[in-house]
C-alpha cells in the first residue's frame, strides 16, 4: 500500500499518496513562505527538472500576487490605496481592480458579509499581543461608518479605485490567497503540467487526479490536532476553510477571532469553521468568510439559491452539516453524524 503523507497543516490540509496516476511520473514536493503562509505545491511530472522549472514559474505568481496585494508592500497596490484613495483616485493594476469589483460582488450578494473595507477595524485588533485586550466599544462604535464596500469608488474605464471618507482602508485577505492559488494552477497549466495541487493555508486547487482517483484534502477539527474528514476533489476543485482557529486570542474565557462581521466590527458567531468547495478558487475563498459572518440561520437557504458552491459547516456545538451533493465525496475514518442541507 503506499504511504499517506499530509502536507500542509492548517485549517485544511493534503492527504496525497506518494506516487502519481502515470508509473513513469514522480512526484514532487515543494514549500515557500509567500502571502503570509507556506505554501505548498505537490506536482507529478516525468522529470525533476521539469517539476522544478514549473514550480518556480508557480511560486513567481504567487509572489507577484503578493506584491500587488499585500498591505505590507510599499510598491504595491492595496499600500497605495490605504495612503492616498481618501484623498485623492488611485490607479491600480487591472488584477487588483478585478479582485476588488469580484469582492464587491460577493459584498453584494451576502448583503455585504464579505467586505473588503473591513481593513478599518484592524488597527483595533491585534490578536498576536501577548496581553491582548479586546478593544473599548466606543472605538469600534467609531470606526463602523468606516466599514462599508459602498463607499469604495471604481473607474473601470481607468482602474482607479478612491474611498469615500478619511480613514477607510481596505484589505484583500479573504480573497487574495484564493487568487494567488488560482494564478499558481494556470502558471502550472502553462507550463505542461496536468496533475498537481497548489496549498495555501486554508485555500486549496487542484488539477487533474493522484492514481487516477480524485486528490483528498483532509479538513482539520476546529477544537484538535486531527483530521475531522477528507473530501475527494475533482480536476478544477477549490476548496477554502475559514476557521475561528486560525487566529485569536482569549480574553475573560472568550474567544476572539479573526473573522470580523462588519457590521458589529466584532468577531462573527455561530460557526467555527465553513469550508467552501467549487470551481474558482477566488469564489471559494471569499464565501468562506462571507457565509461564516452570515451565520447559520442564513447559510441554508443561500447555498440553495447558489448550486454551485458546497459547503461543510460547523456550528458551535460542534455539529457538521454539509450539502447534499457531497455525499459521495465526504469520507471519514471514524463516525461523524453530517446533517445534509
Amino acid at each position: 500500500m503506499p504511504v499517506m503523507k499530509i502536507f500542509n497543516w492548517g485549517p485544511i490540509c493534503l492527504l496525497a499518496l506518494t506516487a502519481c496516476a502515470d508509473g513513469g511520473k514522480g512526484t514532487y514536493t515543494y514549500a515557500r513562505p509567500l502571502m503570509g503562509t507556506i505554501v505548498n505545491l505537490t506536482i507529478c511530472a516525468d522529470t525533476k527538472r521539469t517539476a522544478d522549472s514549473a514550480a518556480q514559474k508557480a511560486f513567481e505568481a504567487i509572489e507577484e500576487v503578493e506584491r500587488l496585494m499585500s498591505p505590507k508592500s510599499e510598491a504595491g497596490d492595496v499600500f497605495r490605496l490605504n495612503e492616498q484613495a481618501a484623498l485623492r483616485p488611485v490607479r491600480i493594476s487591472p488584477r487588483t481592480f478585478m479582485l476588488i469589483q469580484r469582492a464587491n460582488e460577493v459584498a453584494a450578494r451576502t448583503g455585504g458579509a464579505f467586505d473588503v473595507s473591513f481593513a478599518a477595524l484592524e488597527r483595533l485588533w491585534n490578536w498576536k499581543d501577548p496581553g491582548f485586550v479586546p478593544p473599548q466599544a466606543a472605538e469600534v462604535t467609531r470606526a463602523l461608518p468606516l466599514i462599508n464596500y459602498r463607499n469604495l469608488r471604481l473607474n473601470p474605464m481607468t482602474n482607479e479605485v478612491s474611498f469615500a471618507f478619511t480613514g477607510m482602508k481596505v484589505g484583500l485577505g479573504g480573497i487574495a490567497k484564493g487568487y494567488a492559488s488560482q494564478c499558481a494552477v494556470e502558471a502550472l497549466s502553462e507550463a505542461g503540467i496536468r496533475d498537481a495541487i497548489v496549498a495555501s493555508a486554508g485555500d486549496i486547487q487542484v488539477m487533474g487526479a493522484k492514481d487516477g482517483e480524485p486528490w483528498r484534502v483532509g479538513l482539520q477539527h476546529p477544537r484538535e490536532k486531527s483530521i475531522l474528514c477528507a473530501i475527494l476533489m475533482r480536476d478544477g476543485d477549490a476548496v477554502s476553510t475559514s476557521g475561528d482557529y486560525e487566529r485569536y486570542a482569549e480574553y475573560g474565557g472568550v474567544r476572539y477571532h479573526h473573522i470580523m462581521d462588519p457590521k458589529t466590527g466584532y468577531p462573527a458567531r455561530g460557526f467555527v469553521s465553513v469550508s467552501v468547495i467549487s470551481k474558482s478558487a477566488v469564489d471559494s475563498d471569499a464565501y468562506s468568510t462571507a457565509l461564516f459572518v452570515m451565520g447559520p440561520g442564513k447559510v441554508e437557504r443561500f447555498i440553495k439559491e447558489h448550486p454551485e458552491l458546497q459547503v461543510i459547516v460547523i456550528d458551535e456545538q460542534m455539529r457538521v452539516s454539509a450539502s447534499k451533493g457531497l455525499k459521495e465525496r465526504i469520507k471519514s475514518e471514524g463516525a461523524i453524524a453530517v446533517r445534509w442541507m
